[in-house]
């Protein structure tokens, strides 16, 4: 499977990316940073990154074995149903990716306790949605897309957003989400509808594939950035 595949993100990522961003985000696409491999709503808050260290908290089930008390890091970064962790939901939260499963009317308590940054891809759901007037909300799309989910995309954004560490946990590939074993929704087994009737072995396969590709990429284009796995020590983040 191409990396770089989705819609027209391969040949014409830019151009394709701002118009959609006007159609879906009127609201929020306004002050747009843009290069080859990003495009995303420029917050001001976003220059205070530069040079940080983050955590970055999946869903995969090595979250759950974290002592966030004891990681130091200046920022804290999560996605989707993150507020269903009993962990995640009393820390403060900088900024979370919401993909188009998410009801957002589930995170407002949370979002009105804590004010994290709000982001969206560009995804079907969003088109015409009625957002409010929440001031924190931004899109970002990749270039690189993948099947390996939104936790490497925002991999690829912390980088682009000048951080000097990334540490992250919870990215632990697709045999955790065939058992249901999930840090934010236990139970859940869902992975893209292309690995549909594949078995375990080739969809292995295939993650492996994508973030050996993810590791050499991202190296490659933002090599000021370090990255540390405090998670399962799987083979998918062999080249990390």
């Amino acid at each position: 499977m191409d990396v770089f595949e989705h819609n027209h993100a391969n040949g014409e990522f830019v151009d394709w990316t701002q118009k959609y961003f006007k159609e879906f985000f009127p609201n929020f696409s306004n002050n747009l940073s843009i290069s080859s491999e990003i495009v995303y709503q420029k917050l001001e808050s976003f220059d205070n990154y530069k040079d940080k260290t983050l955590l970055l908290v999946g869903g995969g089930p090595s979250s759950n074995y974290i002592d966030l008390n004891k990681v130091h890091y200046d920022y804290l970064w999560s996605m989707n149903q993150f507020y269903l962790n009993k962990k995640l939901n009393k820390k403060k939260i900088d900024l979370v990716m919401i993909m188009g499963e998410t009801k957002l009317d589930k995170i407002k308590i949370y979002r009105d306790m804590y004010c994290p940054k709000i982001g969206f891809e560009i995804h079907s759901r969003w088109k015409n949605y009625n957002f409010d007037n929440y001031p924190n909300y931004f899109c970002m799309h990749t270039r690189f897309y993948g099947k390996i989910g939104i936790g490497a995309r925002m991999l690829i954004f912390a980088a682009a957003l000048g951080f000097k560490n990334v540490m992250f946990c919870g990215l632990d590939g697709p045999e955790s989400i065939l058992k249901g074993d999930h840090s934010f929704e236990p139970g859940k087994t869902t992975l893209p509808s292309c690995f549909i009737n594949q078995d375990l072995s080739t969809i292995a396969n295939e993650f492996k594939y994508q973030y050996d590709f993810l590791w050499l990429y991202i190296h490659k284009v933002y090599p000021s950035t370090k990255f540390y796995n405090l998670g399962y020590k799987s083979i998918y983040h062999e080249k990390c």
